[in-house]
C-alpha cells in the first residue's frame, strides 16, 4: 500500500477516535475551562486540521501556506500538552479532556515522518 494512503487512512482513524472521545470523555464545557485550556484546544485542533489538509500534490502556493499552518501550529504542541497535562493533573476533568490529545502528537509525527519519506524519495 502506498504510504501517502496509509497515512491518510491513519489520520482518518485517529481523527475519528479522538473526535469521538473528546465528546464523551467528559461534561466539562470547553468555554467554563481557562483560557489557556481553550487555547491549547484550539491550537491543537487547528494543527489536526492542517494536517489533514496536506497533500504533496498541492498547487505549490497552497502547499506552502499548508506547511506553515502545521509548522506554526504543531511544532511545539507535544510541549504544550505536556505542560497543561502537568498543570491540571490535579483536575480529572480536565487531564481526561487533555490525554485524548495524546493522538494529535501521534498524528503529528506520523506527518513528519512522511514528509521525512517523500523528501528522501
Amino acid at each position: 500500500m502506498n504510504n501517502k494512503y496509509l497515512f491518510k487512512n491513519i489520520l482518518m482513524i485517529l481523527f475519528t477516535l479522538h473526535s469521538s472521545l473528546l465528546f464523551a470523555v467528559d461534561k466539562v464545557i470547553i468555554e467554563k475551562m481557562p483560557q489557556d485550556l481553550q487555547d491549547f484546544f484550539e491550537y491543537a485542533d487547528a494543527c489536526e486540521d492542517w494536517i489533514s489538509d496536506f497533500d504533496p500534490r498541492l498547487e505549490k502556493t497552497t502547499y506552502n501556506i499548508v506547511e506553515n499552518e502545521i509548522k506554526e501550529n504543531c511544532s511545539d504542541i507535544e510541549h504544550k500538552l505536556s505542560t497543561m497535562k502537568i498543570k491540571y493533573k490535579n483536575n480529572k476533568d480536565y487531564s481526561a479532556r487533555l490525554t485524548v490529545y495524546d493522538d494529535t502528537i501521534i498524528i503529528y509525527d506520523e506527518y513528519k515522518k512522511t514528509r521525512m519519506e517523500n523528501k528522501s524519495n
